[in-house]
């Protein structure tokens, strides 16, 4: 009887230590403090002040006669320094219809910035301040994210201070249509009002990605939040530089293919991009695009989603001679912009 005894307790010594060994899936032990060590140092509040929020009740002179200290409105969101010479990016919408910008950096100096450039449809704002950096900041690549790595976010949700959040990649190449030309990453993070612009960290503590927004349920119930690939950010923030967006818009809204599509159309396939929306005078309309045209390849290259096409139209510059192949109910078509 004492031998299965000792056999059984030899067992689990050798499993308990064999386990010990083993490296811990998921968070590290310490958490994210090491990686947010790297990344909080290049991660700043942004502040789009205005003398007065126009959608107030009374606007300040009200504040006034009530005898209450009138303050500017702020907008308030995130944002992260992209290079050592002073330049950072944030939301748009932050610093759009605003009379200064104000940047708080890691040392809580606070600085006004100029802006250099900004995208309202693309919703990246380019700044910069007189304060550079020592170090260029830890950009890091989001092609290497996947499904379940864990991620961090950082901005002044409802005015918090530098607040941290964490949560895990749910997604990868994620188009929206009414965003016919982006691609996001999809999470899990809690992005609220504040957070718009800041760094998107990942476990090493490079910046992979913008925070952007949350897609809400219909009944207000939690949904996904989106950000921006920091290989986005950081071309826009380059055509911001040099004095404008160099490219072109189709001007055609376009989702992926519904399997109920696919059927009725006689293709059996979802490969594709589906146009919705053509608006007029566009470069779409030109081409003689029209809704419920599924697009497969353009310039030669396959278009397999609505995330293929956006990508390519990332990387789209010249319109001249562009080629778009589509399905039109049974037929096969070859459009060309001249």
């Amino acid at each position: 009887m004492t031998r299965p005894a000792t056999v059984f307790a030899a067992l689990t010594l050798a499993l308990a230590a064999g386990c010990a060994q083993m490296p811990e899936a998921g968070a590290p032990r310490e958490g994210f403090v090491a990686a947010l060590a790297r990344a909080l140092p290049f991660a700043v509040g942004v502040y789009g002040v205005a003398r007065a929020e126009p959608a107030a009740e009374g606007g300040a002179q009200a504040e006034a006669e009530r005898g209450e200290t009138v303050l500017p409105y702020a907008r308030v969101g995130a944002g992260f320094m992209i290079d050592a010479a002073g330049h950072l990016v944030t939301a748009a919408h932050v610093v759009t219809d605003t009379d200064e910008v104000l940047v708080k950096l890691a040392d809580q100096r606070v600085l006004r910035a100029t802006v250099v450039g900004a995208d309202a449809e693309l919703d990246v704002a380019l700044l910069h301040i007189a304060s550079p950096g020592p170090v260029a900041p830890p950009l890091g690549r989001s092609s290497h994210l996947r499904p379940g790595h864990w991620v961090l976010s950082v901005g002044e949700p409802y005015g918090l201070n530098r607040s941290v959040a964490a949560g895990i990649v749910g997604g990868t190449d994620r188009h929206f249509s009414d965003d016919p030309e982006l691609l996001y990453l999809q999470t899990d993070i809690a992005l609220n009002p504040g957070n718009s612009g800041g760094p998107l960290v990942d476990a090493r503590g490079e910046i992979v990605g913008m925070n952007m927004r949350t897609v809400v349920g219909a009944y207000g119930t939690p949904g996904v939040s989106l950000s921006l690939p920091i290989e986005v950010v950081l071309a826009i923030a380059e055509e911001l530089r040099a004095g404008g967006i160099a490219r072109p818009r189709l001007g055609a809204e376009f989702d992926d293919v519904s399997p109920q599509l696919a059927l009725a159309s006689g293709r059996g396939t979802t490969q594709g991009a589906v146009v919705t929306t053509v608006r007029r005078a566009s470069l779409a309309e030109r081409m003689g695009l029209r809704p419920d045209d599924v697009i497969v390849a353009m310039n030669d290259r396959p278009i397999g989603s609505s995330a293929d096409l956006a990508r390519s139209l990332l990387g789209w510059r010249q319109p001249a001679g562009t080629k778009l192949v589509i399905w039109r109910g049974a037929s096969v078509l070859t459009l060309k912009l001249d």
